[in-house]
């Protein structure tokens, strides 16, 4: 690759990194100690701090969730040895819904029953991350294969199977989501269960793409 050429790449997955930590920084921004009284004598504490800790909770999945994106998006980078406009156009997107976590998690406090569009908004935005990925890595892997660098082919199958069947997942979630919003009239409590499946999500994309993984061998 010519100087100026990955210079260039070097500064796409710069600024990506650089909208990655914003995103994930701007999380904890939301979580915030509640206005505690000088007298606390009759006070329920876990009433008290109940937001705060579900905000935190909130926190924890979405620094999960981002620095899984992050961690993914740091592997795909290095299968890459040029770029042009349609993979820049499809990065953009895929951080679009990175730096949109923020929003869309601090909107969770205004649901409650009769009204789960905060939570489907946020499962939404859960599942846009990995589809975003997914079509990017077909992109460069199917559509423009010589971005990608030569050979390597068990890794790249890898990444594409496990990206494949995670965003598949993902959406999965998002649809059960409205699924269950739609039989409990919109319980707050109920819909978020659902997020607790994401970890089976992890584990079922790696089990399915385990097949393909690249052996390493300690040096």
């Amino acid at each position: 690759m010519e100087p100026e050429k990955e210079f260039e790449l070097e500064r796409m997955i710069m600024f990506s990194d650089a909208l990655f930590a914003i995103a994930i920084t701007l999380m904890i921004f939301d979580v915030k100690w509640p206005d505690i009284p000088d007298n606390l004598t009759g006070v329920n504490l876990y009433r008290l701090f109940q937001p705060t800790i579900f905000r935190f909770l909130i926190f924890v999945l979405s620094f999960y969730y981002i620095g899984r994106s992050w961690v993914q998006h740091l592997k795909l980078g290095r299968m890459l040895r040029a770029y042009d406009q349609g993979l820049i156009s499809r990065n953009l997107i895929y951080l679009f819904f990175i730096t949109t976590f923020p929003f869309t998690a601090s909107g969770i406090d205004h649901a409650r029953t009769g009204f789960s569009f905060p939570l489907l908004l946020y499962s939404f935005n859960l599942a846009a991350v990995p589809v975003m990925h997914f079509l990017i890595i077909r992109y460069i892997f199917h559509k423009k294969p010589e971005l990608s660098v030569s050979a390597k082919e068990a890794e790249k199958k890898f990444i594409y199977t496990r990206s494949l069947y995670f965003s598949s997942f993902m959406v999965a979630i998002f649809l059960l989501t409205i699924l269950v919003a739609i039989l409990t009239s919109g319980n707050p409590a109920y819909v978020s269960y659902c997020y607790m499946l994401i970890p089976f999500g992890v584990r079922y994309a790696a089990r399915k793409a385990k097949k393909y993984k690249p052996i390493t061998t300690a040096s």
